[in-house]
């Protein structure tokens, strides 16, 4: 039996990866990997706190639309562009506003109350999570490190505030052990480089 979510992934994969490739501003951190990556967790979390895997699908894979139009904070564009999409696929109508509404909450700007469900909770967490581990390491410094200039104390302080912000506590279970590997890595890398002389 093909559970509703089975359904929608490939299908929405597909649309994530056609509008990606027409694309004005790709931005090198948010491409399909992350959509996986933020799929896979958010998959795992939503299974376990009994939420609705067929709009979380959804919300991941449409989260990031208009981050490739040069917009940090895109939430509520994204979500703009999500609409038509899920309407021309066909899914399912009273399932839409779950979707849009978790896909504009999810900006680091947007008020934690305006995140009402339990899938815009998560796509919040696990999007900010994507941000840790290895694959964090990597980000932060294609990103932040070499494209923004900012400095090893304002990685790290960025990555306290990430930490921080993190909304469930199943959230920081699942992402503690890539958390404490990013942050000692910057402050081993800030130790490394910062000489005096």
């Amino acid at each position: 039996m093909t559970l509703a979510w089975e359904k929608w992934y490939p299908i929405l994969l597909k649309e994530w990866k056609s509008f990606l490739d027409k694309a004005p501003d790709v931005s090198p951190i948010h491409r399909t990997d992350h959509v996986l990556r933020v799929w896979k967790r958010s998959k795992i979390l939503c299974e376990k706190m009994g939420g609705d895997l067929e709009v979380m699908v959804a919300v991941v894979m449409l989260h990031d639309l208009a981050r490739h139009h040069g917009l940090e904070i895109h939430g509520k564009e994204s979500a703009e562009m999500a609409k038509p999409v899920l309407e021309r696929i066909g899914f399912p109508n009273e399932k839409i506003g779950s979707v849009l509404d978790a896909i504009a909450a999810h900006d680091y700007t947007t008020p934690g109350s305006e995140r009402k469900s339990l899938e815009s909770r998560i796509l919040y967490d696990i999007d900010k999570i994507d941000a840790f581990g290895a694959v964090g390491i990597l980000r932060h410094i294609i990103y932040y490190y070499e494209k923004k200039g900012l400095s090893i104390d304002e990685i790290l302080k960025m990555l306290e505030k990430r930490w921080n912000g993190i909304v469930l506590g199943e959230s920081r279970e699942l992402a503690k052990r890539d958390y404490d590997y990013i942050y000692d890595f910057f402050v081993r890398l800030k130790e490394e480089v910062e000489v005096e002389g």
